[in-house]
């Protein structure tokens, strides 16, 4: 009897252990609120019709920041379909996308009026529905800088390489452009390397943990006392 009366308590703590984890897991600790616009510019190097459009992101998008880099999505390159018979030629046609802060962990003073503005060329052919050799390749980003208030600054770069944009008859035509985003903290000590690896936050405030490590360390502490609970009704169940 005295086995079969301790499971209702045991099944508690598992329950209780997994809400605590849950809760720890599912925080986004330091949102970035951002938007994008951008365009190509069909007037420049295109032989043929255009087809290829930017779709840039509204100002609802935001990423989590709390492990001090994120991918961000820039937006869509979208090719649409063709005649059968009928090929359009880009070469060297230029794009420009622009990258938007709106806010930070919801603090409103980040240089939003200062977007990262990324440029770049076409090059390939577009033929027919189905075929598509057309790519885009950035320019390096003159200033990535992006002011986050008094929280510190975020270094914006890009993937190298070049982005093979799908034809019409693939994921719709639809080929996602992506950043790369690092935060630094602000009140360092001045001796940060300016690549945006985490340099300079010497003399800052304390780094608060990242959601993963709290969610380990309850998981460990749940765990011991799980522990204790089971080896103490082991022991009322022999006596």
């Amino acid at each position: 009897m005295c086995k079969t009366e301790g499971w209702p308590g045991l099944r508690t703590a598992v329950i209780a252990l997994g809400l605590v984890t849950f809760t720890a897991t599912g925080a986004t600790a330091a949102p970035l609120s951002y938007s994008t616009s951008g365009q190509v510019d069909p007037t420049n190097g295109v032989t043929g019709t255009n087809v290829i459009s930017f779709v840039p992101l509204s100002n609802s998008n935001s990423v989590d920041m709390s492990s001090g880099q994120t991918n961000v999505g820039l937006g869509n390159f979208v090719v649409s379909p063709l005649a059968a018979s009928s090929s359009t030629t880009y070469a060297n046609t230029p794009f420009k996308i622009s990258f938007l802060p709106a806010s930070y962990n919801n603090d409103t003073s980040v240089n939003k009026d200062a977007p990262v503005v990324l440029t770049g060329v076409l090059n390939g052919v577009v033929h027919g529905p189905s075929s598509s050799t057309v790519q885009a390749s950035f320019n390096p980003v003159p200033n990535g800088l992006v002011e986050l208030g008094s929280a510190g600054s975020a270094k914006f770069t890009l993937p190298t390489g070049s982005l093979l944009l799908a034809p019409s008859t693939s994921n719709s035509g639809t080929t996602s452009a992506q950043g790369l985003v690092t935060f630094t903290p602000g009140a360092g000590n001045g001796n940060g390397n300016g690549n945006g690896n985490g340099g300079g936050a010497g003399g800052g405030e304390a780094p608060v943990p990242e959601p993963s490590t709290i969610a380990l360390f309850l998981t460990t502490v749940g765990g011991l006392g799980l522990r204790r609970y089971v080896l103490g009704r082991r022991r009322q169940a022999k006596d």
